[in-house]
């Protein structure tokens, strides 16, 4: 019998991180390692107490999740995989409770931030930041907490026995989430969509080669700066670009590494279908960027 897959996650049973893992490892045997955050995630990984890592990177709301990049490059991860989950933001609470009940909700800051919206709507209803959004329905349940409701999936509601009060919350119901697969090793694939870091200077140097590709054929869909640790620290950027073929994206590589041989490249994988056109996808280019590529 195979051992089982352990997969480092953020959060425990019923997030939405292990319903990602079981998706882009469908047919493993897995064993899921439960991580309070991003940065636990990674330094499990690193360690070697798991053989892969499942992290969240981008939101259709609220953007890319920049400090993952940065915790890819600085613990040496690479990309293997992707794949785009539909989050079923779901405001629940004891058994009993009612909407006019409620004078807090919990849930991670992420997903408060996917359902800003309707939590504005809320008077007098006031938010908490918690490091899970399926844990915090745990802890409404473990410890019998009234006035209080959680954001979480509808797996989460059932699996701590919560009542559903309202049906995804979210700013939009067709709100994804991208999850990638992470590894300690290089990978191997040519895949049609790589995920490269670049300091500020390599950037302005290769932008005019970015732009070329892109007037050829590929999809620029990520260039952003990374937000910095410590004042003084370089300035790095993430890029991501998308072709038909893995070709394609070889020639990229190639080309880009000419004016920044520096580059680090995260990952070559197969890029997932997008479930939203890329105006849909919040936060993904910098202003500057989307005027020049407007421009070509």
């Amino acid at each position: 019998m195979n051992r089982a897959l352990n997969i480092a996650i953020q959060g425990g049973p019923a997030s939405f991180h292990e319903t990602a893992a079981k998706q882009l490892f469908p047919a493993a045997h897995l064993q899921m390692v439960s991580c309070a955050s991003f940065p636990e995630l990674c330094e499990a990984l690193e360690s070697g107490l798991v053989d892969f890592a499942v992290m969240a990177v981008q939101n259709s709301l609220a953007g890319p999740l920049l400090p993952n990049y940065g915790m890819m490059d600085q613990h040496g991860l690479s990309v293997l995989a992707e794949r785009w989950l539909l989050l079923d933001q779901t405001l629940m609470a004891l058994p009993g409770q009612k909407l006019e009940d409620i004078k807090e909700i919990w849930s991670h800051p992420i997903a408060l931030l996917q359902c800003c919206d309707y939590i504005n709507k809320q008077a007098g209803v006031t938010t908490k930041e918690t490091s899970d959004t399926a844990d915090t329905a745990r802890i409404l349940q473990e410890g019998q907490i009234t006035g209080v409701a959680a954001i979480a999936s509808r797996k989460a509601a059932e699996l701590y026995g919560l009542e559903v009060l309202h049906h995804n919350v979210a700013n939009d119901v067709e709100n994804y989430t991208r999850f990638v697969v992470l590894s300690r090793e290089k990978s191997t694939t040519e895949g049609n969509k790589a995920t490269v870091i670049l300091s500020a200077a390599e950037v302005k140097d290769s932008m005019e080669t970015i732009l070329e590709r892109v007037e050829n054929g590929l999809e620029l869909t990520m260039l952003q700066p990374l937000p910095l640790e410590n004042p003084g620290q370089p300035e790095h950027w993430v890029l991501e670009l998308e072709g038909d073929l893995a070709g394609e994206i070889a020639q990229a590589l190639e080309a880009l590494s000419v004016v920044a041989p520096n580059l680090n490249v995260i990952g070559r994988y197969p890029k997932a279908e997008a479930p939203l056109p890329q105006d849909r996808l919040a936060g993904c280019l910098s202003p500057i960027v989307k005027a020049q590529i407007e421009l070509v």
